[in-house]
């Protein structure tokens, strides 16, 4: 199977709704770690958020209002994580929050608890131990959102900072990856089990998932009323246009056509789609200069 999607940029300017949600693109320094940051101020009339299933996970906290998953209340604020299946969240009240889009290998590497696990949220505390509380009490004594979002930030370089081997384990991962055509030299069984024990899914899976937010991100991104159909399929690596829709109704929770048409409202319980058009795209680039320099 080709990996072409998975270095692709984007097309277009991507889709924003400034009222409820703000991409924030990712220091320099800290590209490796994050896709970038997100600012959200959902209002009392958006009763849920739909988010995608997705390889990367949020490492978020909650300024007001509450949310509800599966019947159990998110942790103010939590690591969550990478899913392989769509998720809805219940909202009580105007939601604030701001966040920061980790990269798919970083969550392993900063937190140790974080390894393997999928479908879950977790309370920062449980996860970055006793200091946490410090940064969190600073996230929420600041007046605006670009100071709670460099906080966010400074916790993330304090933590990757050496001698931490945050470094060597998120290339760990990396290699788990890039062995997913020739498995490292490992029996496929073998293979398979290290690269759930890191990841929390099996490789294929891995796949199936970061293709479809691929084909979504393209499809969101299109201009206008335009619904991609059987060239995106081939772009991005399906059979055909009817293996691709399938996949976006399992790992969405809805076709592709009702997505789109979705985040074009401007209350939309698609938002969390709207920001990864961007974050997509911020990693798509990312990826795309790391294999230009891998090719000099």
């Amino acid at each position: 199977m080709s990996h072409a999607w998975l270095l692709r940029p984007l097309a277009g300017a991507g889709v924003q709704n400034p009222a409820m949600q703000r991409f924030v693109p990712a220091p320099l320094d800290l590209q490796p770690w994050l896709v970038g940051a997100v600012v959200v101020d959902a209002p009392a009339t958006l009763a849920q958020s739909h988010f995608p299933a997705m390889v990367s996970s949020i490492l978020v906290v909650r300024l007001a209002g509450q949310v509800h998953c599966r019947g159990a209340l998110v942790p103010p604020s939590a690591w969550i994580s990478a899913s392989t299946t769509p998720t809805v969240y219940e909202h009580g009240g105007p939601v604030r929050a701001v966040g920061l889009v980790l990269q798919p290998a970083a969550a392993a590497a900063l937190f140790a608890n974080a390894r393997g696990q999928v479908n879950t949220a977790r309370p920062l505390a449980e996860l970055a131990g006793p200091r946490w509380a410090e940064v969190e009490h600073a996230v929420r004594a600041t007046a605006d959102d670009a100071t709670r979002l460099e906080v966010l930030c400074q916790f993330v370089r304090q933590t990757v900072a050496p001698p931490s081997p945050c470094e060597s384990q998120r290339l760990q991962g990396l290699a788990l990856l890039a062995a997913m055509g020739h498995r490292m030299g490992l029996g496929q069984r073998q293979f398979e089990r290290r690269f759930v024990a890191h990841w929390g899914m099996a490789p294929k899976q891995f796949e199936v998932i970061a293709r479809m937010n691929s084909a979504l991100g393209h499809a969101l991104a299109a201009p206008g009323s335009a619904v991609a159909g059987a060239e995106l399929a081939a772009d991005e690596g399906y059979y055909d246009q009817s293996h691709m829709g399938r996949d976006v109704r399992r790992l969405a929770g809805h076709p592709l056509r009702a997505l789109v048409q979705g985040t074009r409202t401007p209350i939309s319980a698609q938002w969390p789609m709207k920001i990864g058009v961007q974050a997509q795209k911020t990693l798509a680039h990312l990826q795309g200069d790391q294999e230009l320099v891998r090719r000099r």
